[in-house]
This record gives structure tokens, sequence and C-alpha cells, in this order.
């Protein structure tokens, strides 16, 4: 069987002819925020006689055109130095630069977070966080040390109540849970649960739970939150509604790339 060849191989073989050193930039192709910088490394792809350097800063707003990552390095190693920039950089700045969306968008003292990170694989994971952090989203449903009590822990320890109570028991900071009904939340709230998340993707229930907890005088000690496939338009109606905080899933996790290229500028004179 023929050996299939390395991809810095390849880029030897193919740019031989190309003598010296090249400068390179890494620029963007649409408006976006800047995120992901501290992942970006192509020192070692470089190899001797490499530099590179950022031409921006972590959470910078930058428009098409504008360089953000210059490189300097021989032919070959140019093409695999590439593949340590765009990726991270690209998928960081996409989160960033809709999670900026939303949270401009976000009536003033509306909390937004993004908790769908779970769902992403590992490697991603830091890069959606370095995202969510330069754009005042937070990476869970509140800041601070909390216990947050989901519906298969509700399910396996036997109901609500009973949740709350192996929370508090946990001594982590207040109790947050998950309910789908009036009743729910006001049994919660009762039980000594210090968030409520109405995760059900109905404004109506969220709207009901307001205003139950209002009526009967316990809303001030609890922090209403709502998720289920919250879209940017919902933020303020989830407000109207009642809403401290809202959870924002695939509507940020599915951001696009922010679309980048590396350009090669000039032969740089030893």
């Amino acid at each position: 069987m023929t050996a299939v060849p390395a991809a810095a191989d390849i880029a030897g073989a193919l740019l031989a002819g190309a003598t010296g050193r090249y400068r390179a930039v890494v620029e963007a192709c649409e408006p976006g925020t800047i995120a992901g910088t501290g992942f970006v490394d192509p020192a070692t792809s470089l190899g001797e006689g490499g530099s590179w350097r950022l031409l921006v800063a972590e959470g910078q707003v930058v428009e098409a055109g504008q360089p953000l990552v210059e490189l300097i390095g021989m032919a070959p190693r140019l093409g695999i130095a590439e593949d340590h920039v765009l990726g991270a950089l690209g998928f960081a700045s996409g989160i960033a630069t809709r999670a900026r969306v939303f949270r401009q968008a976000a009536p003033e003292g509306l909390s937004i977070a993004c908790g769908g990170w779970k769902k992403l694989p590992l490697a991603l994971k830091p890069l959606l966080r370095a995202g969510l952090a330069v754009s005042g989203i937070l990476p869970r449903l509140v800041d601070g040390d909390f216990v947050y009590v989901a519906k298969n822990a509700v399910m396996m320890l036997g109901g609500v109540d009973q949740a709350i109570a192996a929370g508090i028991a946990v001594g982590h900071g207040p109790v947050a849970v998950q309910v789908k009904s009036v009743a729910e939340a006001v049994s919660a709230v009762t039980t000594g649960a210090g968030i409520i998340m109405v995760d059900t993707a109905d404004l109506n229930d969220l709207a009901d739970v307001h205003a139950a907890l209002t009526r009967l005088d316990l809303r001030s000690r609890v922090r209403l939150a709502f998720g289920g496939g919250v879209r940017l338009q919902d933020l303020g109606p989830a407000a109207a509604a009642g809403a401290d905080a809202v959870d924002v899933g695939r509507a940020i996790l599915d951001a696009p790339l922010l679309d980048l290229r590396m350009r090669v500028c000039s032969k740089v004179a030893d």
C-alpha cells in the first residue's frame, strides 16, 4: 500500500521553488468581533526564522479586510501555519459576533446565558467560552456559585421538592431548578429554591409563573429564568413576561464561523 504523504511533505514539494521568507496576513472577510486570540500560536509550525504577531485585541470589533494576524516564514511553513490560526480564531469570533448581537438587543437588566456549551465537543468548549466572555454572555445561568438541578436529577430524586432539598444540602450556593408549571414553581420557591428556570419554550408559562409568584408575595425570593429555543426576537417579550435571565442555546451555538482568509503579501528581504 502506498503511504499518503503528510500535509507538510506535500507543501514542501509544491513550494520547493519558492525560496526565502514571505509575509502573510490573516484578515477578516466580514465585520465581526474577535475572540480566541489566546488560542492562536503558529510559532511551532512556522519553524526557525518564522515569526508572527497579533494585530488586534481580544474583543475588538473589526471591519472586512482588516488584518488580524501577521505571519512571516518560509513558503512551505506558511501553508502549515494557516491551519493553526484560521480555525480557532474563526470559531470563537463567530460565536462572539453572534453573542454580541444578542447582548446589544437585550432589554436593560436582562441577563443572558448560553448554557448549551455542554453539548459541544470538548475541544470546542474553551473557544465557545472565549467568544461568550468578550460579548457579556454568561456561560452559566448566573454568576457565582449555585447548584443547578436539571430535569433528570428531579426525576431521579423523586420530584422537585426532594431535588431542591438535595441541592440545598450540597451547600454550594442557591439552588436552581427547572419547572414546567405554576404549581411546581410555587412549590419550589416555598421549598427553598433561589432560581427558577421555566424551561418550556412557552412565554405564556413564564408569564403565569411570574404572576402567581407575585400574587403570593414570593417573587422577591427568587430569580426567574426562561429557556427553550430562545431567539433574538424573544428577548423583549421574555423580559416583559417577568424573566430576570434567559438561557440561549442553538441561536448562539449555531453561529457561523467568522469568515477569515490568509493572504501572502510580499517576499521579505533578508
